[in-house]
């Protein structure tokens, strides 16, 4: 049927909030679900900080899709994709364009397992980020449905049939369904959606994120310590996520002389300040050298219990 499991949505949206990508090709777009979801979570939750581009003329990111049935297509496709490409999925990808992220939302059941496989080696050849793809975890029996042959399931896939791409991550969603994320080097996501914090912590964490707004110039490149809970969030264009490596989150420094080095890098590529929110002020006194030299070395721009932004211009 042209729709898919709704219950990978929370972890493919966490994944993709990650990426932000610039580029997105939806294979086997069925109803359009997933084409919807993208451009809600990348171009539309963006208006909240850039009214304009809620409008379409405005939308940034590029969103396009394959289908192999075109009696699925409707105005609302059109309206939601940049593109989208009609045929066999296998030859639409080795001919077009490379993305960021490409997703096989319950697609790759539809082939045979050695055509299935062909499909998705190109489109690891041809994402810059990452790929994505959910499949059931067990035999369907799914026949011809909606007048349309290439709805018939055809074959079945295991954790283990993905141990070829080195950077393969393989979830159990639910215990039916498997969703595999596969990162292109220097990509790292976590694939685990945070759980939604109690409600006092949800309430502090705005208050931060507002602190952050207030006291961060929108077009200041800084560095943000917040184990990568609000960046986000942040209509700020040029944050950066400590540690970090390809604009990506790398978790916590292995000590404070890997700490002191990252942060002289970033300092001499342009970051001026860095701001600890206070989830992570522990670092402050784990990493005993990082908070004794911003504590002795630079101006505090702010100080509050939620919030400590220094000035590190060179």
């Amino acid at each position: 049927m042209p729709s898919s499991r709704p219950n990978t949505i929370p972890t493919v949206i966490h994944i993709v909030k990650q990426l932000r990508p610039a580029s997105v090709l939806d294979v086997g777009v069925g109803f359009g679900k997933w084409g919807h979801l993208f451009r809600e979570y990348t171009d539309i939750v963006a208006a909240e900080h850039d009214p304009k581009r809620y409008k379409r003329k405005h939308w940034q990111v590029r969103i396009d899709g394959i289908e192999g049935h075109s009696a699925y297509l409707t105005p609302l496709h059109r309206f939601l994709y940049d593109d989208i490409f009609v045929g066999d999925a296998r030859e639409i990808v080795r001919r077009i364009s490379r993305y960021d992220l490409i997703f096989l939302g319950d697609i790759i059941e539809h082939f045979e397992k050695a055509d299935g496989m062909s499909l998705l080696r190109r489109c690891v050849a041809k994402a810059k980020k990452a790929v994505i793809l959910s499949t059931p975890k067990h035999e369907t029996l799914q026949e011809d449905l909606c007048g349309n042959e290439l709805e018939r399931h055809r074959s079945v896939w295991k954790a283990i049939d993905f141990k070829e791409f080195s950077g393969a991550t393989v979830k159990t969603i639910d215990g039916d369904t498997l969703l595999v994320v596969i990162t292109k080097p220097g990509t790292k996501v976590e694939t685990t959606p945070p759980r939604a914090p109690r409600r006092g912590v949800a309430r502090r964490m705005e208050l931060t994120r507002r602190a952050i707004i207030e006291h961060v110039a929108l077009d200041e490149k800084f560095i943000l310590v917040d184990e990568d809970q609000l960046r986000s969030g942040l209509p700020h264009q040029n944050v950066i996520p400590f540690l970090e490596k390809r604009g990506v989150y790398w978790g916590p420094p292995a000590d404070d002389d890997t700490a002191l080095r990252e942060l002289e890098r970033l300092r001499r590529a342009g970051a001026s300040a860095i701001a600890f929110t206070w989830p992570c002020f522990w670092w402050l006194d784990h990493y005993q050298k990082l908070g004794a030299w911003l504590r002795s070395s630079f101006p505090a721009r702010v100080t509050t219990p939620d919030l400590i932004v220094w000035d590190i211009k060179p």
